[in-house]
């Protein structure tokens, strides 16, 4: 999970001509280093000083580019000309979170002019957010008393979003042969995704996973079968598990070897060739656990949608429609073999066989469990024509649900407030995908900061 770094920017106008504050230099400078402080709970720190005239603002932007900001927070003690934030944001462009605070809850009736220099940041917040918008520069904003603990949690969550965008910007996904033939919602531009959400999409040739597949140690083989049987109940054929766990090896070697942050690939590509010949399941679900967010069939927005939720959770995995449950207002998710058995219930986790692929060397294994019960949210990156692209974001529970024996992970959900045929009706016609990432917890707010960060549509479903 990628560490923030914050900017900060903490202004007021103490002295020119006309003004005669100089006097409060001491008290502004450390309430500046208060607000940084604060600060360092959500990232690493860059604070520029106080920050009073437009040489000073200059000398910040330089030091926000040096030091490759994800974000920017600006305060105002007290007013500030416009043009003072102006030459910041005019040279640099991360993302801007203004926030708008002071430390004091009101004015008391004794209060003097210091108390009211060092808490009237109000007084400059219409000029600056007019610079930023005249400008052009998308900014978000957040008023809150200092102590305010639900405006300490939307700052927390506006970083976190900053800290995603860098990773995102950052991200190699790997394609392994391609998507799913016919599977429009799995069909994707590149450079866009690129231009517009940061990943690069980098093809993988099947070949280099089949020839590390004979690559690998026998050694390194038997040590995670025999750790794998500690941890799951393995229920299939030794010499198939063991070729399962040579491929899920030979496709961690790869994808690390290459520096890869997320995995897809065409899951079929390995079943004809005689030196592999079985599914990758289990090797895909594996990549999830150790960290490196894989989704099947070629679905590279589900990747990039998995990789996000990490960053934000700490572990995701796929989830794809299956039965709606009229009865329990939910619906069944699942898919065939593939998921993150990190996420299964503690204890019951299955290692099967494929009961869906056959290949040349039989059916490959793949998970069986039933996802822990508790909060989820579930985030869809689709494109919807003309260069759009969206986030289609849905938070609510998954219950209880003993799994069945169709070798693969499953759950059911319930949204938080809509009936299930109502969801349903909501989800598709907001453009979601057959798949999409999930995780555990509550991430809905941090997800609408990150699309306005990268400047693309979010519904929420």
């Amino acid at each position: 999970m990628t560490k923030a770094k914050i900017g900060v920017l903490v202004m007021a106008l103490l002295e020119d001509d006309y003004n005669k504050t100089a006097h409060m230099r001491p008290q502004a400078t450390a309430a500046a280093q208060e607000i940084a402080d604060a600060l360092a709970e959500y990232g690493d720190v860059v604070h520029a000083g106080l920050v009073e005239e437009e040489h000073q603002a200059a000398a910040a932007a330089r030091l926000f580019n040096a030091e490759d900001v994800d974000i920017i927070v600006a305060c105002e003690l007290a007013y500030t000309k416009g043009l003072v934030p102006a030459r910041c944001f005019l040279d640099t462009t991360a993302p801007v979170l203004v926030w708008n605070t002071q430390k004091i809850r009101r004015l008391g009736e004794s209060d003097g002019f210091d108390v009211v220099m060092l808490n009237s940041g109000m007084a400059g917040m219409p000029e600056l957010t007019a610079v930023l918008i005249r400008t052009g520069r998308p900014f978000s904003m957040i008023t809150s008393h200092w102590d305010d603990p639900d405006g300490r949690r939307r700052i927390r969550e506006t970083i976190q979003a900053a800290a995603v965008r860098r990773r995102l910007n950052e991200a190699r996904v790997a394609l392994v042969g391609h998507h799913f033939e016919g599977m429009t919602d799995l069909m994707f531009d590149g450079l866009s995704l690129r231009q517009d959400i940061g990943p690069v999409v980098w093809p993988l040739e099947p070949e280099k996973v089949a020839v590390r597949f004979g690559e690998i140690p026998q050694a390194d083989v038997d040590a995670l079968v025999a750790a794998e049987k500690t941890k799951y109940a393995v229920e299939m054929e030794p010499a198939l598990f063991e070729r399962s766990v040579r491929l899920a090896l030979a496709l961690e070697s790869v994808a690390r070897e290459h520096s890869f942050d997320a995995v897809t690939a065409f899951d079929q590509v390995w079943l004809t060739d005689p030196r592999v010949g079985i599914i990758p399941s289990y090797g895909t679900g594996r990549l999830c656990e150790i960290g490196i967010p894989a989704a099947p069939e070629g679905d590279v927005n589900t990747a990039v949608a998995q990789l996000i939720l990490q960053e934000l959770a700490g572990t995701a995995t796929t989830l794809e429609n299956y039965v709606i449950d009229f009865d329990n207002e939910a619906v069944m998710f699942s898919h065939d073999g593939h998921g993150n058995p990190a996420m299964g219930t503690p204890g019951g986790v299955k290692v099967k066989h494929s009961i869906y692929y056959s290949g040349v060397h039989g059916f490959g294994a793949g998970f069986e469990y039933a996802y822990e019960p508790g909060p989820i949210t579930n985030l869809a990156l689709v494109t919807v024509g003309e260069g759009r692209w969206r986030f289609v974001i849905s938070e609510g529970e998954l219950l209880p649900f003993p799994p069945r024996g169709i070798s693969a992970p499953q759950t059911l959900f319930r949204h938080e407030a809509l009936p299930i045929a109502e969801w349903c009706d909501a989800w598709c016609q907001a453009g979601a995908t057959h798949h999409m990432g999930a995780a555990r917890g509550g991430w809905t707010s941090q997800l609408l900061a990150l699309a306005d960060m990268l400047g693309i549509e979010a519904v929420v479903v």
